[in-house]
């Protein structure tokens, strides 16, 4: 690692969306689980490996991979940049420039509300970044943190 290399953001998500992705693993778990009982039903031969196998794999990716996600998850804001940090298997790092943020939107809906979070989203000219879990009051502050940068002069 060299003098120059970039400290990792810090910054966690939200406990609340942790449960979140445990829960909508849970519901993806149910339509595999049940697709693999009817193959299985269709093909005798695969009955009830098939299924045992998916609902195996399913268990796994409902109680290990949310904490993995949330736990390999960061983000940082400062003055010139928003650091985003994630992956399991594949890590990407993220660096928005807060010079280039056209657009920046808090998106609250039923399905954060169970778990006292929300999602921030980030526009640029060239694509969309999103925070998926915050508690509504750093999300709103991390927001008026980027909107007044963006409402200061360029410093030329």
């Amino acid at each position: 690692m060299t003098q120059d290399a970039r400290p990792a953001p810090t910054q966690p998500l939200a406990d609340g969306v942790r449960a979140m992705w445990r829960w909508e693993a849970a519901f993806a778990a149910l339509v595999v689980v049940a697709t693999a009982f009817a193959i299985a039903a269709w093909i005798d031969e695969l009955m009830p490996w098939l299924p045992l196998a998916a609902a195996l794999g399913e268990i796994a990716a409902v109680l290990v991979l949310p904490r993995m996600k949330h736990d390999r998850w960061r983000w940082e804001l400062d003055d010139e940049e928003l650091d985003i940090v994630q992956g399991v298997w594949s890590v990407t790092r993220t660096i928005v420039p807060l010079t280039r943020i056209q657009h920046v939107a808090v998106q609250r809906t039923g399905w954060t509300a169970l778990f006292g979070i929300v999602r921030l989203h980030v526009h640029t000219a060239a694509d969309a970044t999103t925070i998926p879990g915050l508690v509504p009051a750093r999300a709103d502050d991390v927001r008026d943190r980027i909107l007044a940068r963006l409402q200061t002069p360029d410093d030329l």
